[in-house]
Formats: C-alpha cells, structure tokens, sequence
C-alpha cells in the first residue's frame, strides 16, 4: 500500500523496527559524543534529529516542505488525489510513534519525543510559500530555494518566430516517450534535456527544429526566453521554470513531484500530465499551454512577486537562523536525558 502521510513514507524507510532504528540512534550519538557539536542542520535527515533531541543537541530541519513536514498532528495527506482518510494518517503517525518511542528507550532516552515534534517554526523552508509540499503554513519560515548553478554548457534559441518549448525530463519517466513525439508534432522550436537517454535513440528522434542534449545545459539562459517549460515536477527546475515566468506542463513520478505539480496547477501557472499518456493528448495539452494566456500570467506574476530574490539570499538568511538555533538553544531546557 501507498504510504499516506510523512509517518508512513518513514515506516516504509527504515522506521518500521525499534531496534534497526536504535541502532542508528546510537551512532549518531556516539558521533555527537565525538564532535560536540553547537547544533544540528538536517537535510531530510529524521533519524538525525532524533537522535539529537534526545542527546540535547539543538537541531535545525532545512528543506522543501516534503522534507520538512508541518508541526501538526496528524501529519496531512501526502496523497490528496485519492481517498485518504484522517483515521488512516493518525493510525500510521501513532505506528511511528510506538517504534521511535521504543528505540529511544532503548538508547537510554527516558522522555522519548515523537517525531512531529522534532519540527516547527525554527525550521528552514527552502522554497516558496506557493510551492510548500504541504500547503501554506502561517508560521512557516519561508526563505527561498537554495540552489547551485554548476558551469555547464551554453546553447541558445534558434528561431526567433516560433514558440520556444524546453523540456528537462529523464527517460524513465512513464510516458517519455509519448512527450518527446508529441513536442516534435509542434509548431516550435523545442530543446530537449535528457540525461541517462541513450545517444542512439536521441539520434532517432532528434530533428532540426527538436534539439536533444544528453548531458545537463545551464537552463537559466533558456528559461529567460521559453514559451513552456516541461518536466517531472522537481523543485529545483520548475522553481526556475517560475522564477522567469515560464508556465509549466508536468509529468510526475514520485509522490513528491506530484505533490508540487498540483500545487503549481492551483497556483494556475502549469498543467499536470497524468493517466496513461498518448502522443496526441500530450500535444493538445501542450498547444493549449502555449495558447492560454491565463497561466503565462500566472507565471509572471510569480516572477513579478520575487523578482528580487536572489540564490544567495537564501543562504545567507539560512545561516543567520542556524546561528540562531546554537544560540537559543540552552535556553530550551533540553537536556541529554531527552
């Protein structure tokens, strides 16, 4: 069964026997025993925290707001396309809490912490409100993507009187196939980023108006004059897809993508491809992107709202509430008891 909720997606990684989890507890801990350190940052990284909470270690959650679940209980659906019901996330969260609870006793932990509670305002959202996993969160420290922009190489647009489509999407997203025939149907020109595709089928497919690179292009270039952008719903790339107003037509593999493509698609700045795909669909559905008007607008306004917002704001405002985190910290009150 489909994990339900961020308790499940945890009891399907590891945190489903107490004592796989202590043993993990105790090497963090014999690592915080060793380093000593003023405070942790976890980057999706539970096990961690936990083990911090209950060496009275302050600790810092930093990540998307897949990785960062909300401080409430139960943990909301991460499933909100099919039926999932309250009493089936509060029977996986209370599933979770019975392991954790038994591996910090284990480790020695007298008062065990559940792990919701491991989470909360102090943490760092990397990302924007609008693109929270999670839904907008009224105390959510919101800061912005933290994102690296590796030397890569440079190409440009072609054309200048036809519609511009670039796609990053990796073959072994269902439905690839589909997506890459239908944008040759176009009438535009289209640049296709597809890492791990093999260099005999990009050759099968590749035409004078479809472009297919096999290794990664510096996107910010081309996103700045693109029409739409296509792609699997990651964070990192339809968070730059917005920032230059560029609407976005998404297929999602992972729960976590799908999350983030709905929220674009209520944001009204992209579409979400799902069902079984088939060439004729997805290029109806990418003629009707490139026609509307209404999310162009969308994407615009969303680059509008942070047309100041720069990578390194991110960081610099990241550290400052680490810092702060070490700083507060002994007026918590945790001990290394828990």
């Amino acid at each position: 069964m489909e994990p339900v909720n961020y308790a499940d997606v945890l009891l399907h990684a590891g945190f489903a026997d107490a004592q796989a989890v202590a043993a993990r507890l105790h090497a963090w801990r014999s690592i915080f025993s060793l380093v000593c350190p003023d405070v942790l940052v976890g980057d999706h990284a539970p096990t961690a925290l936990l083990a911090a909470r209950g060496g009275g270690v302050p600790h810092i959650a930093v990540g998307t707001g897949f990785a960062v679940p909300p401080p409430v209980s139960p943990w909301p659906s991460i499933r909100p396309w099919d039926v999932v019901t309250e009493e089936m996330t509060r029977n996986a969260e209370v599933r979770l809490d019975r392991v954790t609870e038994a591996a910090q006793h284990l480790v020695g932990v007298k008062r065990a912490a559940r792990m919701r509670e491991l989470f909360g305002s102090q943490d760092v959202l990397s990302t924007f409100a609008e693109l929270d996993h999670c839904g907008v969160r009224p105390d959510g420290r919101y800061l912005g993507p933290i994102v690296t922009l590796p030397e890569c190489a440079r190409v440009g647009w072609q054309g200048k009187d036809c519609p511009r489509v670039l796609l990053y999407l990796r073959p072994d997203v269902p439905g690839f196939l589909a997506i890459v025939r239908a944008l040759a149907r176009l009438d535009a020109e289209v640049l296709c980023v597809t890492p791990g595709w093999s260099v005999v089928a990009a050759r099968h497919y590749a035409t004078r108006r479809l472009r297919i690179a096999l290794t990664p292009l510096a996107l910010p270039p081309l996103l700045q004059r693109a029409d739409i952008a296509v792609s699997y719903g990651s964070s990192g790339f339809s968070t730059q897809a917005l920032l230059a107003g560029v609407p976005l037509l998404m297929r999602p593999r992972y729960v976590e993508q799908a999350l983030l493509a709905h929220r674009v698609e209520a944001l009204g700045a992209g579409r979400l491809l799902a069902g079984q795909l088939d060439v004729e669909g997805v290029a109806a559905a990418a003629r009707r992107l490139l026609e509307a008007s209404s999310e162009r607008q969308a994407a615009r306004s969303f680059a509008l709202r942070y047309r100041d917002f720069e990578p390194q704001m991110a960081v610099d405002l990241t550290v400052a509430a680490i810092e702060q985190c070490a700083l507060v910290a002994p007026e918590r009150g945790v001990s290394p008891a828990g």
